[in-house]
């Protein structure tokens, strides 16, 4: 909304004396994104709930968490692009639930409109979720790894037998007992607790990050014990297999080539992939780039390592998925450099230590 002037910017809306003022701000469109300052965010929601702007523009990220209610919700397009799985993907059933609840909320209004603007081929789908209530299924087990190291770190968990109560207090627990058959349970009529599924899932957990010396674990009497590598991870929230993958490359003879790469390398960025339409931007970004790449273009570990080299350089472009993606990356290499940096220091690295320690600073 450009009105030629800042002073709307800077003043409460209520304190707008110009009457000509006020109407323009009537008719105008509020934005509401990431990019915007927390002041400016806050002005946008301020001005909308006063009724100063009639349309209020998000992103969808930010539509689930703008707490203002409005009689009308229109939701444009379905598809939602995931810089962590590298591709479009359909809004949830939940996130449009709670899209839409931002409509007709009690207190303000009596009734309220949803409107869903998506492809022909997802009308049925949308409608199904409409009118029906799905169950919310547990996603522990995908990271169920990761989140013991975190409770073993923390001294929550120090057998497998503590595992086995803490995944009692679960939600996974709860949808399994409902629903067996979704989590794979067998045998589940001489198991009413699911104590031995349990006791199996842990053990598997407590093998894998034995395997990756995250943990110290004696499978006779159940005990475990956390190392040097777990609490690292732990702390800034490192997949398992990263965290391996870093133990075992990161030597004293790793140069700066080497350390973008591992960082590329890193399970977070497993889903980036090089799409067509992106070549050309990232051979440009290729040949411009300060750290010469090992991988060829077409290896997504290149793009990762464009990427990362792109925004410390603060390269700009075009594509949105490109510049998503380097979002996406940037948001996870602070603490991922920092993990290295812990993981240099713990081995007494002295020269890639330093190194690690000045990509974190330049990163942040």
């Amino acid at each position: 909304l450009d009105i030629g002037s800042k002073q709307i910017l800077t003043s409460e809306a209520e304190n707008i004396q110009d009457v000509s003022f006020k109407k323009v701000v009537q008719h105008g469109i509020g934005i509401h994104h990431a990019g915007l300052s927390r002041s400016d965010r806050s002005l946008s929601e301020d001005l909308f709930a006063d009724g100063l702007l009639k349309i209020l523009v998000s992103t969808a990220t930010l539509a689930w968490g703008v707490n203002l209610p409005a009689h009308t919700v229109i939701i444009k397009g379905t598809d939602l692009y995931s810089p962590e799985k590298g591709q479009w993907e359909q809004l949830s059933p939940q996130d449009l639930l709670q899209m839409l609840g931002r409509a007709g909320r009690p207190r303000y209004d009596t009734h309220g409109v949803g409107v869903i603007i998506t492809s022909q081929a997802d009308i049925q789908y949308y409608l199904a979720v409409l009118n029906q209530q799905l169950p919310i299924e547990s996603q522990l087990i995908s990271m169920l790894i990761d989140n013991l190291n975190a409770e073993i770190v923390s001294g929550n968990v120090k057998s497998r037998a503590d595992a086995v109560q803490w995944l009692s207090y679960s939600y996974l627990y709860v949808r399994m007992m409902i629903s067996p058959e979704l989590y794979k349970v067998t045998n589940y009529e001489g198991d009413e607790t699911l104590i031995k599924y349990r006791e199996s899932l842990a053990h598997t957990a407590f093998l894998s990050l034995n395997e990756k010396n995250l943990i110290v674990y004696n499978a006779q009497n159940g005990f475990v014990e956390s190392t040097e590598l777990g609490r690292i991870a732990s702390y800034f929230y490192i997949k398992f297999s990263s965290m391996a993958k870093y133990n075992s490359e990161l030597t004293e003879h790793a140069s700066q080539i080497d350390l973008f790469r591992i960082v590329a390398k890193s399970e977070e960025f497993k889903y980036i992939t090089t799409r067509q339409e992106e070549r050309r931007e990232l051979k440009e970004l290729f040949e411009i780039s300060p750290i010469p790449l090992k991988e060829d273009l077409e290896d997504p570990l290149a793009k990762v390592n464009i990427l990362l080299q792109s925004y410390i350089s603060r390269l700009r472009f075009d594509g949105f998925a490109l510049n998503a993606d380097m979002n996406f990356i940037t948001q996870n290499a602070g603490r991922l450099l920092r993990a290295l940096y812990e993981l240099a220091l713990k081995k007494k690295l002295a020269c890639v230590t330093k190194m690690l320690l000045n990509l974190c600073k330049m990163v942040e």
